[in-house]
């Protein structure tokens, strides 16, 4: 039984991750079987009776629970974290623009709220304790590792391409503090409360890509975007689209929402730990763009 979580619904790169999973059909290894969204908005539209033309509507057989948080600032009340109750991992997707709100505010949405979700979610899948492998497998084998890794919950966190660890005095408020968070769930990940219950990704997508799911691109964009924003982007895009920035900078949604699932629902954690497009100084943990494309694409 699979269960996930899932912010940022209404969003381009959350309602990727949605779409994906509305196509799944029941045959899908390994089946998911259970969808919490946790959105300030109840009003999904890729969810409700009347959706955009297009959307998927194969997967009849995951159950999807809309459940309304308004204060993801606040304590996680014991009542919500109940109804999560057992859930194996998390996909990230809750952001803002840095434009929409003040420095303190994108701060506190972009790296606090995030850094509290995976505290309090680390305890949903009953982690197994170091101390209980130990008693029943020498702590030196592979074997240990990889019971004690199934046991965790998973944390993927959205990112994105120019997020950095090392900020110089020109980077821009995205970039440094994407990459304080990044930092500080991985450090999370580490600590001796944290690290037998909770495993962190990031992933750094880039220019997200909807033109192929219209549903989602076209809803988006109108509800979400200025008149300008909407001609900018469009034009912006093209030539990326086209490879003329190199593929590394291009993120079409239907990819990237396919590999953030199968990154949640997937045991295989070394694919997303070693090679090409992994940051060896986030410890493996963070996968930049051109790693996402490739994932896309099969290479493991």
């Amino acid at each position: 039984m699979v269960h996930l979580i899932l912010t940022g619904a209404t969003g381009l790169v959350g309602s990727s991750v949605l779409s994906h999973i509305l196509s799944l059909p029941p045959t899908s290894k390994p089946a998911i079987d259970k969808l919490s969204i946790l959105t300030r908005s109840t009003s999904i539209p890729w969810l409700s009776a009347t959706p955009p033309p297009g959307t998927p509507t194969t997967n009849k057989h995951t159950k999807i629970e809309v459940i309304e948080h308004r204060d993801f600032g606040a304590p996680y009340p014991p009542q919500l974290l109940e109804r999560l109750k057992g859930a194996d991992a998390c996909i990230w997707a809750l952001g803002v623009s840095q434009n929409d709100v003040s420095r303190d505010e994108y701060v506190t949405i972009t790296r606090d709220y995030a850094v509290e979700a995976a505290k309090a979610f680390s305890g949903l899948r009953g982690g197994v304790a170091a101390s209980s492998l130990s008693s029943s497998l020498d702590p030196s084998s592979s074997f240990a590792d990889a019971d004690a890794n199934k046991s965790k919950f998973k944390f993927i966190y959205v990112s994105g391409e120019g997020a950095t660890l090392h900020p110089r005095p020109w980077t821009p408020i995205f970039g440094r503090v994407k990459g304080e968070t990044e930092r500080a769930l991985l450090e999370l990940s580490k600590t001796a409360e944290y690290s037998p219950l909770l495993s962190v990704y990031s992933v750094r997508p880039a220019a997200v890509d909807g033109a192929n799911q219209p549903w989602i691109w076209d809803h988006v964009l109108n509800t979400k975007r200025t008149a300008f924003q909407r001609f900018y982007l469009k034009g912006v895009m093209c030539p990326i689209r086209w490879g003329w920035a190199g593929q590394g900078m291009h993120s079409p949604t239907e990819g990237l929402g396919r590999v953030l699932v199968g990154m949640a629902v997937s045991e295989q954690r070394g694919a997303f730990e070693v090679g090409v497009g992994v940051d060896a100084e986030g410890e493996g943990r963070t996968l930049g763009n051109s790693r996402l494309r490739m994932l896309e694409r099969g290479q493991w």
